[in-house]
């Protein structure tokens, strides 16, 4: 098949859930364009990405001249170049009959792609603009999925009518994030649980020994990940005094200045050290030395953490996980067995978990070991890939 993904910035250090699924894609044979609404802040780039030549086929869809001479020459430089009556008539219907808020010069970037057979939209925003330009006349053949991952999902119902409206298929990541797209009026016939998922060949633990007890944890450095969390953990288990760790915060984001400040009020300088954002190999070196993953997020403002890949990129490293109850991260790990579900910011809870899995080393290699086949089993982005190409053919048959 020919594929078009509509995506908000790529590649993003982040967002590794999206270039997964664009190279398993593109290992079954399919043809995968990416079109991004911009180009990421964040200049470092996750290996595979480039290995995978992903950049070959992305698309930036800000880059439209602002200057509206030059815009309208683009525009009639790939019609001549292009030309054909069918695209003519797009032209004219975006131009005069336009029903949505897309300008006529977005054709600018679609004039010269293929007839793609499935429109794959990540994120809800992309999916309402994907929405309008099919409305518009383009691409009205295609398969229509959009992908919901978690902010996208706080917003009020009217927000998705259109879209939801359309003959769209919707992937959601977790049975907590369906209820959440259920509650923007949805149907339920509409929407299908497809968790993101990875490649466990690559997050293989090869170093299984550790120097110093070490508890790791990766996310983006704002409210809801926990990050302030992590650092109470860290300062009980000090307070304590029961076990000599080490603790590793992978991420950069908008808290970084007050944990770096908080850092120093809790004296936790040679315990917690901010490394700032790694792409998936570096994070891979982390994985290597850690003995246990902490992701201890919370309900912010009515948003949750709705999967948490690196939940199960953990598990897969055979490294034993403690998370909270918030959110669908609990529908990702085996409770008791992978690891531990404690609730939202019960410290207490969080640092007897780590006291036990740093006293039981034959507790801590089993649950990693069980992780490791878990994740296999449940997350292999193969598995899910296939998952993924029974949805798009389930619309093709339509």
């Amino acid at each position: 098949m020919t594929i078009a993904f509509f995506v908000t910035a790529f590649p993003s250090l982040s967002e590794t859930f999206i270039s997964n699924q664009i190279i398993s894609l593109q290992d079954n044979g399919h043809l995968v364009h990416i079109f991004s609404q911009e180009k990421p802040s964040d200049k470092k780039i996750h290996k595979v990405v480039e290995e995978a030549d992903l950049l070959r086929n992305t698309f930036y869809l800000q880059c439209i001249s602002k200057n509206r001479i030059g815009r309208i020459a683009n525009l009639l430089s790939k019609l001549v170049r292009y030309f054909t009556i069918d695209k003519i008539i797009k032209v004219y219907n975006f131009s005069f009959k336009n029903k949505g808020k897309c300008s006529v010069y977005e054709l600018t970037h679609y004039l010269d792609k293929p007839a793609y057979d499935v429109l794959h939209a990540h994120f809800g925003q992309n999916g309402n603009y994907v929405a309008q330009l099919r409305i518009n006349g383009l691409f009205k053949n295609a398969k229509f999925v959009t992908s919901f991952h978690g902010y996208d999902l706080m917003v009020k119902p009217s927000f998705y009518t259109q879209l939801f409206d359309s003959d769209v298929t919707i992937t959601v990541n977790s049975k907590f994030s369906k209820n959440q797209v259920l509650n923007l009026n949805c149907t339920l016939d509409k929407v299908h649980i497809l968790p993101v998922g990875l490649n466990t060949n690559f997050f293989t633990r090869n170093n299984t020994n550790s120097k110093v007890f070490c508890l790791l944890f990766v996310g983006r450095l704002i409210e809801l990940k926990g990050p302030d969390i992590f650092l109470e953990i860290c300062k009980e288990l000090l307070a304590r005094n029961k076990i000599i760790f080490k603790a590793i915060v992978v991420g950069d984001g908008v808290l970084k200045n007050q944990l770096e400040k908080k850092i120093d009020s809790l004296y936790l300088n040679s315990i917690v050290e901010l490394v700032g954002s790694k792409t998936q190999e570096q994070i891979k070196e982390y994985m290597e030395k850690a003995d246990v993953f902490i992701l201890p997020g919370i309900t912010y403002k009515g948003r949750s953490e709705t999967q948490g890949l690196v939940i199960q990129e953990a598990q897969s490293m055979q490294i034993p996980v403690i998370i909270s109850d918030a959110g669908g991260m609990a529908e990702g790990i085996l409770d008791g067995i992978t690891g531990f579900v404690v609730k939202q910011n019960a410290i207490k809870q969080f640092v007897e978990k780590v006291e036990l899995l740093a006293c039981e080393n034959v507790v801590r290699k089993r649950m990693g070991y069980v992780a490791k086949k878990f994740v296999k089993e449940k997350y292999e982005i193969e598995k899910l890939t296939n998952q993924l190409l029974t949805i798009y053919d389930c619309r093709l048959d339509k």
